[in-house]
């Protein structure tokens, strides 16, 4: 007979925000081991959570949908973040943002997940309990699949263009919301286990250029937003100048002989936007990859924080358990984090790879966007000849014509230079990033090799 579930009360179980628990499972869903704060805001002992399926803390606010997903994901080697809405012994709540990670063998079979979870802090979080009652609303009147379409439509209206872009801004954005509070801590000076203890320190090491690839990578983010916004305006000016050329070609039709003047600067005006569009359908191409690269940066950044620093956290409940003692029983854990080192390692390679075709992309942005200013320097020309032209010619609306083409100039003359600085600053400090992703990489590798020799200790 199964465990009863404790009836649910509306009230909330502490879970501070600079606070990471974990937990790990096997297949199926049967929990392994966990920490201590996970023990705490759960409010059942380790003895009572150890053995036990997962689903001791489902809240029945919860989704299937949402669980269904995640075993979707992790079943098939793949991470997945939710948030989640645990239910405590006591019939307490709360909310968490798991990060689930398959953990696999030597021979690359699934033998384990770890659930890392972390106090969901932002304003992004106020949407999802209305959104999860409204799919659990839908499940109970016309099952999960009307829920999947519900939630896949959901994501859409909020932006993206599927499940996985929408979990990495997740992770992205609930870490640096709590990027200052999230930190590795600090090793007793009474522990006597010299492996725990240098772990520890060259974990804290890793967090200063974690915290800067941060810093770095919010330019990448600023870039993409205020070209999102940009490029839109100065397609939309390009268009313009276009019609207008149009009308300048009407006008001078209207002339006979004497608009022939006005005909050929109307085709090269009509010719210089055609080029401008062009440059810009590349520059929304290359923007658009470049887009793809960062959130895949910012998430691999992210994962890898709160995995260091849940790390470092239960390195230092160890160290106050057994002191100077073996690490029997626990030495699980610790080869689980051996794996998620290897994993961060392996994100950073990748990253590593990304940085430098990020980079690529954002050195063609640049000669487009001087290709731009090229094109822009050549309509300057046109106008002010068609203004000259202008000037022999009385009753005429070429002036009209001619001036608002100058003010659709000098209008996308500001917005190219409101991208070219953002450009420049990313293209002078790719260099500081890619050293310190590579730091980062020596780093994770020493660790890499202290955690083999604790096991062996």
């Amino acid at each position: 007979m199964g465990r009863k579930h404790p009836e649910p009360t509306n009230k909330e179980s502490l879970f501070k925000p600079d606070e990471i628990f974990f937990s790990s499972t096997d297949l199926k869903g049967i929990i392994l081991s966990g920490n201590d704060v996970f023990q705490r805001i759960s409010k059942y002992s380790m003895e009572e959570l150890l053995g036990s399926p997962h689903n001791i803390i489902r809240h029945p606010d919860m989704p299937k949908i949402i669980f269904k997903l995640l075993w979707d994901y992790i079943q098939s080697g793949k991470s997945i973040v939710a948030y989640v809405k645990n239910l405590a012994k006591d019939g307490n709540y709360y909310w968490a943002l798991a990060t689930i990670i398959p953990i696999k063998d030597k021979e690359g079979n699934i033998a384990e997940y770890i659930s890392i979870r972390i106090k969901p802090t932002t304003k992004f979080f106020e949407k999802i309990p209305p959104i999860y009652e409204h799919l659990l609303h839908i499940e109970k009147e016309k099952g999960m699949e009307e829920s999947y379409e519900a939630l896949m439509e959901i994501i859409k209206k909020l932006g993206y263009k599927s499940y996985d872009d929408f979990m990495k801004d997740l992770l992205s954005k609930e870490v640096k919301d709590k990027l200052s509070l999230l930190k590795v801590g600090i090793p007793s000076t009474s522990c006597e286990n010299i492996y725990l203890r240098e772990i520890i320190l060259k974990l804290r090491f890793i967090e200063e250029p974690i915290e800067k690839l941060f810093s770095n990578i919010s330019q990448f983010e600023n870039l993409r937003e205020l070209f999102d916004q940009k490029s839109e305006n100065i397609y939309r000016t390009s268009d313009e100048i276009r019609l207008t050329a149009l009308n300048s070609s009407i006008e001078s039709m209207k002339l006979g002989s004497r608009g022939s003047v006005f005909s050929v600067i109307s085709s090269e005006m009509r010719k210089n936007s055609e080029e401008e569009g062009r440059v810009i359908a590349q520059m929304k191409i290359l923007i658009q990859k470049i887009s793809e690269n960062i959130k895949e940066i910012v998430y691999t950044v992210s994962l890898s924080k709160i995995e260091i620093v849940m790390f470092s956290q239960f390195l230092n409940s160890l160290i106050e358990k057994i002191g100077s003692k073996s690490l029997n029983g626990k030495s699980q854990n610790v080869k689980n984090f051996v794996f998620l080192i290897q994993s961060s390692l392996d994100y950073f390679k990748k990253l590593s790879n990304i940085m430098e075709e990020s980079i690529k992309l954002i050195e063609e942005l640049n000669r487009n966007l001087r290709k731009m200013n090229v094109l822009i320097e050549e309509l300057e020309a046109i106008y002010f000849r068609g203004l000259i032209e202008s000037g022999y010619l009385q009753e005429t609306n070429f002036p009209i014509i001619f001036n608002y083409v100058k003010s659709l100039v000098n209008k996308t003359k500001m917005e190219i230079s409101q991208i070219e600085n953002p450009l420049v600053k990313i293209l002078d400090s790719s260099v500081i990033i890619n050293d310190t992703i590579e730091n980062i990489l020596d780093s994770l590798e020493i660790i890499n090799k202290d955690l083999e020799k604790l096991l062996q200790n």
